[in-house]
């Protein structure tokens, strides 16, 4: 058998020799079986090798972790052998399924099996360049139409030569083609094919924005100091009973004295996707934040998102914690692909201040000060900082910010944040400022979420508890105007909560302007998307075109808006790659997300 397959040319490589030395059982299914193995492990190191080099083009974080990258390549090597190993068994079996029907296979069944398999990888890798490439730099969109036409020549042949090695151990290597003949048959055929996908992803590369360095754009100074507080939870329907009782008497004046709107809110019912909407102004599938938690293959210090809607990615989620391949992990600011808008001020010289954001651990170093999620919890717990602040140095004088005389934890959180921003604002104001509160969502799940609420006999006292918080929050608010000063606009951004979110009723949210160059308006319904390009443009910074939102212009007086018109600039550029947030204190934050029933 082997003298017949040199004689027709099929041992002239070192892999065919390598490949078809398995070929020498005489049973079709073992020679079948032999072959398989043998073209899994080249057909391993091919593909995933090359898969792992893909994946660093798409996501650029690998590429700052040359570890991660190690462990996602011996991932992949793994994978696609196995991958291989099967599509190299379908095809032997096709060619012995011939034989066991009693029928002589027509001489041209390998190449036409090689090309089947060539042309369903170019189809794959076609739906791969829709879904994650087309984001990628314009010399990777570029390169993958050749790499890719070269993986799928290569499976072609590696199912071809299954198939040649089945038919040649049925005793009927006669019926082969001359390999020359048959390689000069196919080639054609997958070159158009490549050439035609090759065509299409060029053009959609040609006509796609060239990413690139951000463009020099010039801060206009606006003479406005912006204050963003968000509130987690805070139900624009149970506002209006609370002011009803008079029970929010400083909501109330603020909604009366200020430029307010209805939110429409995104579909997302997890807080880190909802705060990272709206700091980045861009949508989860855009700024990378996709879930309540993201997953670490083992070995791999940097999570990726996975989302929940598909039933195949919760089986394999599912799997994976089985077999503890996925670690769950905390959302990061290391998920986040994009830039949020105090990123952008102060890449731009501005002076910022962020405290207590969602997902915003490891702190990124600002012109100014970050608080991130993680600092409450590790002042609670005890210990030293792990870049829970930046910078590192203020991380000592706030383990007395709120943390004592409290006994509420949902309270104690939100006052070690106001506390904080107080503290660290002093008396020189940054030119924007973010602060989340989401005590009042925590108190309102702890109350009326999951069991709590169908608990009819203290549904009573739990309401109670929930309006409690409100007069809490409606006290927070009223600090916080109060603590306003000349020149400076707050702008109150209150996000429903998870549970209005979970409702059959469409859900809304609150935007309030007040101070500064805000008038009393009623503003009608904005997006979450819109908060970030306000700021920004409040800032004196042009807004990215990027953003699918727009600034709120009619909360400004007439002559704020002809004195400093909307401008804009393509990009922002592409956010630096952060270093892969290896932390020790992930498993205690879980356990903290899951008590705050963030994490199920």
């Amino acid at each position: 058998m082997r003298d017949e397959l040199r004689r027709l040319g099929y041992l002239d490589s070192g892999l065919e020799r390598f490949v078809l030395a398995g070929a020498g059982a005489v049973c079709p299914l073992r020679t079948c079986g032999r072959v398989a193995v043998r073209l899994g492990l080249v057909g391993g190191v091919l593909f995933g090798l090359a898969l792992s080099l893909a994946a660093s083009g798409v996501d650029s974080r690998l590429l700052a972790s040359s570890a991660d990258l190690a462990v996602l390549s011996l991932y992949l090597v793994v994978l696609m052998g196995t991958v291989t190993a099967l599509a190299a068994l379908g095809g032997g079996l096709a060619s012995a399924w011939f034989g066991r029907r009693g029928r002589t296979p027509p001489p041209e069944l390998s190449r036409n099996i090689g090309l089947a398999l060539s042309l369903a990888a170019l189809a794959y890798l076609a739906l791969w360049w829709r879904s994650y490439a087309g984001d990628a730099s314009l010399a990777f969109q570029l390169t993958v139409p050749f790499v890719g036409l070269g993986l799928s020549l290569a499976l072609g042949r590696f199912g071809a030569m299954a198939s040649v090695a089945v038919v040649a151990a049925g005793g009927i290597g006669a019926r082969l083609p001359q390999a020359g003949l048959s390689r000069r048959r196919v080639l054609p055929l997958l070159a158009a094919a490549g050439l035609l996908f090759g065509a299409g992803v060029s053009a959609a590369a040609y006509f796609a924005a060239a990413d690139g360095e951000p463009p020099d754009f010039a801060v206009v100074p606006s003479d406005v100091r912006a204050r963003l507080l968000g509130i987690d939870g805070l139900d624009p329907r149970m506002v209006d009973q609370m002011i009803a009782r008079r029970e929010m008497p400083r909501l109330a004046a603020v909604l009366k004295a200020g430029a307010r709107a209805r939110m429409r809110v995104e579909p997302e019912r997890v807080p880190a996707l909802v705060w990272t909407t709206i700091a980045t102004g861009r949508e989860p599938e855009a700024q990378g934040v996709l879930s309540a938690g993201a997953r670490g293959p083992a070995a791999m210090r940097a999570p990726w998102p996975f989302g929940a809607e598909s039933r195949m990615v919760r089986m394999a989620v599912k799997a994976a914690d089985l077999l503890r391949l996925a670690p769950e992990q905390v959302p990061s600011a290391v998920l986040r692909a994009v830039k949020t808008f105090w990123s952008v001020a102060s890449e731009r010289g501005l002076r910022v201040g962020v405290v207590n954001w969602q997902a915003t651990w490891p702190a990124e170093a600002v012109n100014g000060y970050l608080v991130s999620d993680r600092t409450f919890f590790r002042l609670e717990r005890g210990g030293a900082s792990d870049r829970e602040v930046t910078p590192p140095h203020l991380f000592t004088p706030l383990r007395q910010a709120g943390l004592d005389g409290e006994p509420d934890r949902a309270r104690r959180l939100d006052l070690f944040a106001v506390e904080t921003a107080r503290r660290l604002r002093g008396s020189h104001p940054p030119d924007l400022e973010a602060v989340y509160l989401p005590g009042l969502d925590i108190a309102t799940m702890q109350q009326l979420g999951g069991d709590g609420g169908s608990d009819l006999a203290t549904m009573g006292a739990r309401l109670d508890a929930v309006r409690s918080y409100y007069r809490f929050t409606d006290g927070l608010i009223g600090r916080a105007v109060e603590e306003l000063e000349p020149g400076q606009v707050l702008i109150l951004v209150g996000d429903p909560g998870r549970l209005a979110r979970q409702a059959a009723a469409a859900a809304e949210g609150m935007l309030v302007l007040i101070g500064g160059p805000a008038v009393t308006v009623d503003l009608g319904t904005v997006s979450e998307r819109d908060i970030a390009p306000t700021l920004l443009h409040l800032a004196g910074l042009p807004v990215s075109r990027e953003l699918p939102g727009s600034p709120v212009e009619a909360a400004f007086g007439p002559a704020f808006r002809r004195s400093h018109p909307v401008r804009t600039i393509m990009t922002y550029g592409r956010r630096p790659v952060p270093k892969p947030a290896d932390g020790n204190f992930d498993r205690e934050m879980l356990d903290e997300l899951r008590s705050l029933g963030y994490v199920q």
